[in-house]
């Protein structure tokens, strides 16, 4: 794969990983997110990938979750986004919305033939 089909396939998962929020497809969300993912919330909360799925089909509904942009580097078998990622979220418990605008930094790894992610950090903006 050349570097820019690289790109737009990263931007495409993170667009299928966006969508998935937004469905709560927990089975796509699986297999685009590691084993050993380390996701860190805007908030400074760390999720291994269990703690992750559960948070996103137990506690939060994704009314959306919308990319700006995202500048995708590669580096062999690994790839870094990042770029302005804007979601509106409801807490399932209390129905209390809020929306997010946060700055990302997403690495992905090609194991096996496929990309995932394996570790996301978000910066409140």
């Amino acid at each position: 794969m050349t570097e820019g089909s690289i790109q737009q396939e990263i931007v495409r998962l993170e667009q299928a990983r966006c969508r998935a929020l937004v469905e709560a497809d927990i089975d796509s969300l699986d297999k685009l997110v590691a084993e050993d993912v380390v996701h860190v919330h805007a908030n400074g909360n760390a999720d291994d990938k269990a703690a992750y799925l559960r948070m996103v089909e137990k506690n939060i509904r994704f009314l959306d979750a919308s990319r700006e942009k995202l500048d995708v580097r590669v580096y062999g078998e690994f790839a870094v986004a990042t770029g302005a990622l804007n979601q509106t979220i409801e807490m399932k418990e209390s129905a209390q919305r809020i929306v997010l605008h946060v700055m990302t930094t997403q690495v992905w790894a090609r194991r096996a033939g496929a990309w995932q992610q394996v570790s996301f950090q978000a910066t409140n903006l």
